[in-house]
């Protein structure tokens, strides 16, 4: 189990030393994720080991990173919800808290779902180019031990004063078109963006296509707009809104980087970016079916 210590959530010392103490009651070998520890090598160190059961214990971020070296493996994912949003452990219906979570990873039923990729980078949840990621990177600048909630609003006044935008060209295999944007997203399998609230779930994680949501260039006002449509369950009706499904896209811009969120996660990707499903990769312990 990889423990992450910085996770948005942060447990109290004594719920943490539970947690702890559970795992490793149960046999699972317990590593805390500090700056400087390589998950990918230590997972295929393990691998080789012939372990098969790998748990995630923190956010989307923590997800991500444990992710890597088990996709197209014979190990699964589990994951113990302790950051910020969780949205992928509240897609695959996972618990909220820590012993019905830990349970499901002891106990719980084998899952096959997709993934995709940016390059050599696997996502589970999604990848964003423009306002997100450099929220991201403003976030970050006040470190993980700042407040989260005063990080959050020092990032999105920063962002919105700054208000950066990208232009590339995508291409897929239905069409190519030239973009200008402050949004773009491409999600892992597609999002219900009926549901009020920040919440937008995905029903599947098997549909073996990803889905890309984007806005035109638009003023900040304009921009405002869009927000209080997707956080009332109407952001399709948006004007200029636009999605469409695909398996593989290209992304080139005239830069040689690009600032990329992925999973909640800031990386700089090379240019060209190419970003593909990649169906049934992925083994995760979920819920027994009742």
């Amino acid at each position: 189990m990889f423990l992450n210590l910085s996770s948005g959530v942060k447990l109290p010392d004594a719920e943490r030393e539970r947690l702890r103490s559970a795992a490793a009651d149960a046999g699972v070998e317990v590593i805390d994720l500090t700056k400087g520890v390589n998950v990918a090598e230590m997972i295929r160190e393990r691998l080789r080991a012939d372990r098969r059961l790998f748990i995630a214990a923190g956010g989307d971020g923590t997800v991500n990173s444990v992710v890597q070296p088990l996709v197209h493996s014979e190990a699964a994912l589990a994951v113990i919800p302790v950051g910020t949003y969780n949205h992928f452990a509240r897609d695959l219906g996972i618990p909220l808290d820590w012993p019905s979570a830990l349970d499901v990873a002891l106990n719980g039923q084998l899952h096959q779902i997709d993934t995709a990729r940016a390059n050599d980078r696997f996502f589970v949840n999604n990848m964003s180019l423009g306002l997100y990621p450099e929220l991201v990177a403003r976030r970050e600048e006040r470190g993980r031990e700042y407040p989260r909630w005063k990080a959050r609003l020092y990032a999105v006044y920063m962002t919105m004063r700054k208000y950066p935008h990208v232009s590339f060209t995508v291409e897929t295999e239905h069409h190519q078109e030239v973009i200008r944007t402050h949004v773009f997203m491409v999600s892992n399998n597609s999002y219900d963006l009926s549901r009020i609230g920040i919440e937008a779930p995905r029903s599947m994680m098997t549909e073996g296509r990803m889905t890309v949501y984007w806005l035109p260039h638009l003023p900040r006002v304009a921009l405002m707009r869009f927000a209080a449509h997707y956080l009332a369950g109407r952001v399709t009706t948006t004007p200029g809104f636009r999605m469409f499904r695909t398996a593989r896209m290209k992304v080139q811009t005239r830069h040689a980087y690009l600032q990329v969120g992925i999973d909640g996660e800031l990386h700089r990707l090379a240019m060209p970016l190419t970003v593909t499903s990649v169906p049934t990769s992925l083994l995760v312990k979920v819920p027994r079916s009742t």
